[in-house]
């Protein structure tokens, strides 16, 4: 791959950001907003409507320019005018936001707060949402008259459908992504210091441009990709950051979760490696998994909701001594959804329907009932677009051995 230098990406397009807010402002006035406020605290949405990590974004849905904030008052190519938050010697976040909503004439309004609890298919992992509580009760406190709603699918619905700019970072995350499933194939063996695989792989990712992937969790502990290892016939031990004092041995089977970042766009690739051992007795668990992944793929389409693609998975493995389980998960910017596993409330999936512009990790697993356990689970991102179901990675539908 070029260097992130040379690759041509100088960020997103003007074309880009007026995109979103007009998709944004479209789904406030549908949902009968009069603005929308991304508050302190929701750093993903933050980014995505102003290309600047935390800020706080007032959209009023009239057609009015936002009003943006951040601590330090510095613009970009999307913002020519950030306010500064700084009352003394730090940041409050409460007063100003408080006095831009007042400002803008919206002491009576129907106020969307993006983030208040979890989306329909964005912030699926945050149950209590992802506020700053002192500052937003000090925002309420200055507003009594307004009225304050959840508004976090007006923004997720916009994230829900990707540009064509979108996809392809993607496309380019997901070839950061498989250069760093490479050099876990090159450096990965018997003997080998588990935490120097770890490494090695996330430097490669590093030297492509890769942003760090870290989803913070509810302990509020930081997490990076995922790698689990383990005997092949039992259960795994998952990391999401270095392994300490492990090593492989033979008979480990690596699985792994592969994230890279590429303007915000975060892919996912999901490839088994069997350290030291054969492939003879998985094969036809291999098989099955692939046969379920492509039947999977040639089922989606537009306008299909989620639970028929659960219902068709479940079906689709008839072999006595397997079961076949759905893994999708929604790819774009931060913890997209829907996140759908074979634990999924179905009535949540009931009436969600794919898009053209959709992107998930699409990732299935097949697992033996009988014997030995045994599960594989291969995959990666894919997106619904003009031509169907595109799959953006390379790399060969396989189990990887090494030595």
């Amino acid at each position: 791959m070029e260097t992130p230098a040379d690759s041509g990406w100088r960020g997103y397009s003007l074309e880009e950001r007026d995109r979103r807010w007009r998709a944004v402002r479209e789904n406030a006035a549908r949902a009968g907003l009069d603005c929308v406020l991304v508050p302190k605290g929701n750093r993903i949405d933050s980014r995505y409507l102003t290309q600047i990590e935390n800020a706080c974004f007032i959209l009023p849905a009239d057609g009015r320019p936002p009003v943006v904030m951040d601590d330090r008052g510095t613009g970009n190519a999307w913002i020519a005018e950030v306010r500064s938050m700084r009352r003394g010697d730090r940041p409050r976040w409460g007063p100003p936001i408080a006095e831009a909503l007042l400002e803008l004439g919206m002491e009576r309004a129907r106020i969307g707060v993006v983030g208040m609890g979890p989306g329909t298919v964005t912030h699926a992992r945050a149950a209590d949402g992802v506020l700053n509580y002192d500052s937003f009760a000090e925002i309420v406190s200055r507003l009594p008259k307004a009225s304050f709603e959840d508004g976090t699918d007006v923004v997720g619905f916009a994230r829900y459908v990707k540009s064509p700019e979108e996809l392809d970072c993607l496309r380019r995350a997901v070839a950061i992504a498989e250069e760093g499933i490479a050099e876990m194939v090159r450096t990965a063996g018997t003997g080998v210091d588990e935490a120097v695989l770890y490494g090695r792989v996330s430097g490669r990712m590093t030297e492509l441009g890769s942003e760090h992937y870290c989803v913070a969790r509810t302990d509020w502990t930081a997490h990076g990709w995922a790698l689990e290892t383990g005997p092949a016939d039992g259960h795994g031990t998952r990391f999401t950051g270095p392994p300490i004092g492990r090593r492989l041995q033979a008979g480990t089977l690596i699985s792994n979760e592969v994230s890279a970042i590429w303007g915000g766009m975060v892919a996912q690739e999901v490839q088994p490696i069997l350290v030291g051992s054969t492939l003879d007795e998985w094969q036809r668990l291999v098989d099955l998994q692939r046969e379920v992944f492509e039947a999977g793929l040639s089922f989606m389409k537009a306008g299909m909701t989620y639970l028929e693609l659960v219902d068709f998975v479940r079906g689709s493995c008839r072999m006595p001594g397997f079961k076949a389980e759905i893994t999708l998960h929604g790819r774009g910017m931060g913890d997209d959804g829907p996140l759908i596993t074979g634990r999924s409330e179905n009535a949540k999936l009931a009436n969600l329907r794919m898009e053209q512009g959709n992107a998930w990790v699409w990732k299935p697993v097949v697992h033996t009932t009988e014997g030995p356990k045994r599960e594989f689970q291969f995959g990666g991102t894919v997106a619904l677009t003009e031509r169907g179901v595109e799959r953006f990675f390379q790399r060969p539908h396989r189990f990887v051995t090494v030595a």
